[in-house]
């Protein structure tokens, strides 16, 4: 599981379902490490979003989505992904300091 921001995003459809009874609350999504970042999926396996993790220099979240069956990363991030994550309001040092705490938990 993966930790962002306060919300929790399953690896697979098996720790999704544990999450429905968990007391720590239920999955906002899926999650798929990359070796650039992290690519998040809502819970209609959409992608969503893509954190982007390659440094401590080069660290930012860009809305994405799937084109042909082929990921696709915008140059920024949506409104309606901000609120999807939990990071509206956040300026660029917020987002960084989000994805510097984000956390996998085995």
């Amino acid at each position: 599981m993966l930790i962002f921001n306060g919300k929790i995003y399953a690896k697979n459809n098996k720790e999704f379902t544990e999450s429905l009874f968990n007391t720590s609350g239920t999955c906002n999504g899926f999650y798929k490490r990359i070796r650039s970042g992290v690519q998040l999926f809502n819970i209609q396996h959409e992608l969503t979003a893509f954190i982007v993790n390659r440094s401590d220099k080069d660290r930012f979240i860009v809305s994405a989505g799937t084109d042909n069956g082929k990921p696709r990363y915008m140059f920024g991030l949506s409104t309606a992904a901000e609120k999807w994550l939990g990071i509206d309001g956040n300026s660029f040092a917020g987002d960084r300091n989000a994805i510097s705490n984000m956390r996998f938990i085995p």
